[in-house]
């Protein structure tokens, strides 16, 4: 599973600080509900788009949970679901902020990412409903995009509000956001 992290840290401060070591289990497995059942595992690394417009490795925490045995990756917020290109540069991008050197140096990227969330908003209207309001038929990503920053705010608070509550992300809905069953019995 994924859970999304809060963090006022950049990816920059986030490795130079090894801030992967520092970041606690969560209260509740978000698989099973149990509380303080997350053990820790380890890490794996992945990749993001600094400020800078350059590409830096960072470690992700895992713990996996004591009551179901599933593994939860705790992805922080500047970071999207299997997206390079880092929130703050994705979120300018999608509002059209085509001058900024970040988005014009990951445009293509950007630009493919919306496709993706275009492709996969039927899917996502159907598991969301009106959960952030309603929205015009038939809706296009244009609207569900400024409905959902309209409810959440910005972009990584809505990536953990779709991830967490309807296990899903913008751009698909993958293995990683659906509870699983316990095989332990």
């Amino acid at each position: 599973m994924q859970k999304i992290v809060p963090t006022s840290l950049t990816p920059e401060q986030y490795a130079e600080q090894e801030y992967h070591r520092q970041v606690k289990p969560p209260e509740l497995c978000p698989n099973c509900d149990q509380p303080h059942g997350l053990e820790a595992l380890g890490y794996y690394s992945r990749f993001i788009t600094q400020a800078i417009a350059t590409v830096l490795e960072i470690w992700i925490r895992r713990f996996l949970c004591r009551h179901c045995r599933i593994s939860v990756s705790c992805l922080p917020q500047f970071a999207q679901p299997y997206r390079l290109v880092n929130t703050q540069t994705v979120q300018a991008g999608f509002r059209g902020q085509s001058t900024r050197p970040a988005v014009q140096r990951w445009a293509y990227l950007i630009a493919a990412y919306w496709r993706r969330f275009e492709q996969h908003l039927p899917r996502l209207l159907e598991r969301v409903g009106c959960a952030f309001g309603p929205l015009p038929l038939p809706a296009t990503a244009r609207d569900f995009w400024h409905r959902l920053l309209e409810s959440c705010g910005h972009l990584a608070a809505a990536t953990a509000e779709l991830v967490h509550r309807f296990h899903t992300c913008w751009f698909g809905t993958y293995r990683c956001h659906q509870r699983k069953l316990s095989c332990a019995a």
